[in-house]
């Protein structure tokens, strides 16, 4: 009779605190622009200005089922006012969101690989990036965030900000 009334107990906490589980996968499109980088083109000779600079790309992202945590991967390809010259960003990221039903507040943190092209000529480099980001949930998924990417000192000019601040937004799907 005990084992009966543990296996009913048992099923009745399942049904009754059964939830819809959340899609694990999500992928997104989205704007984005850099903003808060000193004028670099008037600075160094020759360098581009990157201030303004308006890009578009695409983002996927995976959540841990019933766990505020998951990974966000993204890419983006700006297009600079400079002919001849190209400057994309890749990153991967953590992300930990505070599970509220509309408005969802989050934080990011990763790293990011940064291309630039010019006549002919591409350069890598890396660095690490945090954001602060809002999701907002009314049946269509959209997002507005803002992120810090660190960038490596110029150490001919100390007093040079090359640390951009990028907003981004754009609408997720599934």
């Amino acid at each position: 009779m005990r084992g009966i009334l543990l296996t009913f107990s048992t099923v009745c906490a399942i049904v009754v605190l059964a939830a819809p589980a959340d899609a694990q996968f999500n992928f997104s499109a989205q704007g984005a622009v850099i903003s808060g980088v000193d004028d670099l083109g008037t600075i160094v000779a020759g360098a581009p200005n990157l201030k303004d600079t308006y890009g578009l790309g695409a983002r996927v992202g995976f959540k841990v089922p019933l766990f505020p945590i998951g990974v966000l991967g993204q890419g983006v390809y700006y297009f600079p006012e400079e002919d001849d010259y190209s400057y994309s960003t890749y990153s991967i990221a953590a992300r930990y969101a505070l599970p509220t039903p509309m408005i969802s507040p989050y934080g990011i943190g990763g790293w990011q690989w940064r291309r630039t092209s010019s006549m002919g000529v591409s350069n890598t480099e890396s660095a690490a990036m945090l954001g602060l980001g809002v999701e907002l949930n009314l049946g269509v998924s959209l997002f507005l965030e803002a992120s810090w990417e660190f960038n490596e000192e110029l150490t001919a000019m100390p007093d040079f900000d090359n640390d951009p601040i990028v907003i981004k937004g754009g609408i997720t799907f599934g």
